[in-house]
């Protein structure tokens, strides 16, 4: 039986991942801001199921956490940082406290508990780290600049982190998913002030109006299955291994296939120690 700390657990994939963990027999311990929203999941499975208040915006309550549990003689054997949210609107109009909170929340807190949570990986030679990363953690969408800078920064950082624990058998992989039924793009979707009220004076306002009605269809039709998800990160768990990228939905594969060599970096060039001049791209 594997020990899967889940941030993030109240609804979407992380509510997904904790009821088919506990399905499979493991252990987890949902996390959530508002823990009285799986305290459900505690009641139904009370041997198997432990529910901490977690707000992954705070170093000190990841430690915490994980000093709790030790104190329970209980080790986190997976963890998946899940906890985030989106943040969307032109990147010049967006409040700074709102790039504050989205910057905390989808980069730093996952900083956080990996720190929190290494040293007990380290101590047991094994374990996974699964970092729920984003399909815009790969490729740039305007309108979700801010967003895809702390998917981005969460795909790098799994790459690199990847490397650096290998040596104690710890697998760390960043999950990627395209369109899944979440509440991503409801009442979970943080907008600018001129995008959530479609201000005409905006000077983005053509690119706000597009993007109100993008997600407004979007909402709840999203053809992904978060359990799905729940499902692909147990056979990694189940098989002793993880990749260091999972790619998540057809409609994530598609994205991949259309950008991945066209136009996942417009104009790149490579320079070499003999060149010193840039050369003007005659597209467009």
């Amino acid at each position: 039986m594997e020990t899967w700390l889940v941030t993030g657990s109240s609804r979407g994939i992380g509510r997904a991942i904790v009821e088919a963990v506990l399905d499979a027999g493991h252990q987890v311990v949902a996390t959530a801001r508002r823990p009285e929203a799986i305290e459900d999941l505690g009641q139904r499975y009370p041997e198997r199921c432990l529910v901490f208040p977690l707000d992954v915006r705070e170093r000190s309550q990841a430690f915490s956490l994980i000093k709790a549990l030790q104190a329970r003689k209980i080790s986190p054997s997976v963890l998946v940082n899940n906890a985030g949210y989106g943040l969307v609107g032109a990147l010049e109009e967006l409040p700074e406290e709102a790039i504050l909170r989205q910057v905390e929340t989808n980069l730093l807190g996952v900083i956080w508990l990996i720190q929190a949570v290494l040293p007990v990986m380290r101590a047991q030679k094994r374990g996974f780290i699964f970092n729920i990363s984003s399909i815009a953690g790969y490729f740039g969408f305007k309108g979700v600049s801010l967003y895809n800078a702390t998917k981005f920064a969460v795909t790098g950082l799994s790459e690199a982190l990847a490397q650096e624990v290998a040596p104690w058998n710890i697998y760390v992989c960043s999950v990627a998913p395209g369109p899944y039924r979440t509440d991503w793009a409801g009442k979970s979707l943080e907008k600018a002030p001129s995008l959530a009220t479609l201000t005409p004076s905006s000077p983005y306002y053509e690119l706000h109006a597009l993007m109100a009605e993008r997600y407004a269809q979007m909402d709840g039709n999203q053809p992904g299955d978060p359990y799905h998800i729940a499902k692909v990160l147990l056979r990694c768990v189940e098989q002793g291994w993880a990749p260091k990228h999972l790619i998540l939905g057809d409609e994530a594969k598609q994205t991949w296939d259309k950008y991945l060599f066209l136009h996942q970096f417009p104009e790149l060039q490579f320079i070499g120690h003999q060149e010193d001049t840039p050369k003007r791209s005659t597209e467009g």
